[in-house]
């Protein structure tokens, strides 16, 4: 891989990342010179710079903020919630539509080494944007199960939490669609609720015939912006 300039952790937050490791690296032709030295570019220190200051950035940068908080039993202007029904683990789970950017297939994650939190995977280019790529299984202290980097499955995909710099892809096993609740269709969480996602819940709700969590955005904002510090 080619040397390049060294990346700064007080570099702007849209600062480009060169992502040469897809163009002359083990990704691209294969023809730079350091492939001969670190056989593979996650070895190398262009490549860990890179993902350094790109961590860096979205963790400065932290996720678009959400709309001013409601009560979970709010239903604006007679509409009700809208909100996206996936799967994480065993458990099922949502979370309010104005907070998801998109909805893709998954793509290959590239780990990073000495990464900083356990619930970061690694790098992920999602429609041509280089994106942190963490598990919401391994934040939500979940069993472990094979993550993005085991290799796309089918039914798995990507949500893609806010837009923009601060973007960030997150792997879920399923995702069901979505759905817009109304009235009371928002139950408490149980105090004796034994779901490894409940601190980051809000409410529950049944959807075909099975219990889905409501997550707190914000709380999950802040999670992984946490965990990307």
């Amino acid at each position: 891989m080619a040397h390049h300039p060294t990346l700064s952790v007080n570099a702007p937050v849209n600062a480009t990342v060169d992502d040469c490791w897809r163009r002359i690296g083990v990704r691209g032709d294969g023809s730079c010179p350091l492939l001969d030295t670190h056989i593979h570019c996650r070895n190398c220190p262009t490549y860990s710079q890179a993902a350094k200051a790109l961590l860096d950035a979205q963790a400065m940068t932290g996720l678009p903020d959400a709309p001013a908080d409601r009560e979970p039993d709010a239903e604006p202007s007679g509409t009700g919630l809208s909100c996206l029904v996936f799967r994480v683990g065993e458990e099922w789970l949502a979370l309010p539509t104005e907070a998801v950017g998109e909805v893709t297939a998954p793509c290959p994650v590239h780990s990073l080494p000495h990464r900083r939190d356990a619930a970061v995977l690694g790098l992920a280019s999602v429609r041509g944007s280089l994106l942190a790529c963490l598990s919401l299984a391994r934040l939500f202290g979940m069993e472990a199960e094979p993550d993005a980097k085991a290799g796309p499955r089918q039914g798995q995909r990507f949500l893609v939490l806010g837009q923009g710099r601060g973007a960030i892809a997150l792997p879920v096993a399923e995702v069901s669609g979505v759905r817009r609740l109304h009235g009371n269709a928002l139950q408490p969480l149980p105090a004796t609720l034994a779901r490894a996602s409940t601190r980051y819940s809000q409410a529950l709700f049944d959807d075909q015939g099975r219990s889905v969590g409501l997550l707190d955005a914000a709380l999950v904002r802040q999670a992984l912006t946490r965990s990307l510090a």
